[in-house]
């Protein structure tokens, strides 16, 4: 089957066939062209890397226009973890959601924007206030928030020289909380019951998630760090870690740690979890950092790339 068309840049509306394609598909080439090479990631991390911080998403809306996210609201205690350990770079929360709220930046998207759409909006936004100043950026991303970095890195590896698509990316480091890499049973529900696009999208086995690609990488590099709790009752810890990736915790039952809480607690370092850094291989189990703890490491100890 021929490669995903790619969607048109922002501003230009989006053919509704193409839109279709990313859910219909079920076997995707990847041999479009690598784009052009990014900035070389910095050899040492930095505290004054930007941050960019995506919501997941709000489906329990009779109209896909309702879905509305409080980006501050939702990444406050991450926030403030990151600046009482000494952050100092730009925190920016980037919303999808039309009636979204308190964003740094957001695009006017709804509950049937496809998740492929997210990730090209989200890689213009990157592209255009960092990488093409040679600037490298972190991002933390929620639910299917990851799922929108997975397709922002994967569509610029495809289609970086289509001018609908950035040449290039940098983006050294991700962590992801609870998103569903191989999809959620809840999304199939969800498709059953509201029939939104991006419930569509995050199914076990849907065409974007074939799409999406394991382990995507940027220019320079990408080190994904993948987090996910047995209490999760909406998004398995296997899928939480499903991708390939060299980093993955899964933290132990009965520590609260559920859907929406998981990226909001956990500074400090008793918490439990089995662990692997070296992309499943070998696991071990600990008791030390909590999520946000796990979020600074992850993002600031080159020793952890």
């Amino acid at each position: 089957m021929r490669p995903l068309p790619p969607f048109p840049r922002a501003g230009r509306p989006a053919a509704a066939g193409l839109l279709a394609a990313a859910a219909a598909a079920t076997t995707i080439s990847a041999t479009a062209s690598p784009a052009a090479a990014s900035p070389t990631r910095p050899a040492v991390r930095s505290a004054s890397t930007p941050v960019y911080f995506l919501h997941g998403i709000d489906w329990n809306h009779g109209h896909a226009g309702d879905a509305q996210v409080n980006c501050e609201s939702a990444w406050t205690a991450a926030k403030t973890a990151l600046k009482d350990r000494g952050w100092t770079g730009d925190l920016i929360t980037w919303g999808y959601y039309a009636k979204d709220t308190r964003c740094t930046r957001k695009f006017d998207g709804d509950l049937n924007t496809r998740i492929q759409e997210l990730g090209r909006q989200f890689a213009w936004d990157v592209h255009d206030h960092y990488t093409k100043y040679g600037q490298p950026v972190d991002v933390a991303a929620h639910s299917m928030g990851g799922l929108v970095v997975r397709a922002a890195i994967e569509g610029v590896r495809r289609y970086g020289q289509n001018k609908d698509w950035p040449d290039s990316l940098a983006i050294q480091d991700v962590v992801t909380f609870s998103t569903p890499h191989t999809g959620t049973s809840w999304a199939t529900t969800c498709t059953a019951l509201k029939g939104w696009k991006q419930c569509s999208d995050t199914r076990p086995g849907s065409g974007f998630l074939k799409w999406s690609g394991q382990n995507p990488q940027a220019g320079g590099g990408t080190d994904w760090t993948l987090i996910g709790a047995s209490d999760d009752d909406m998004v398995t810890s296997g899928s939480a870690t499903g991708m390939r990736a060299r980093h993955k915790t899964i933290y132990a039952s009965g520590q609260g740690l559920e859907h929406g809480t998981i990226k909001n607690k956990g500074t400090g370092d008793t918490w439990k979890a089995k662990y692997t850094d070296d992309y499943g291989t070998t696991w071990k189990n600990r008791t030390g950092p909590g999520p946000l703890r796990l979020l600074y490491d992850a993002l600031y100890d080159a020793s952890s790339a």
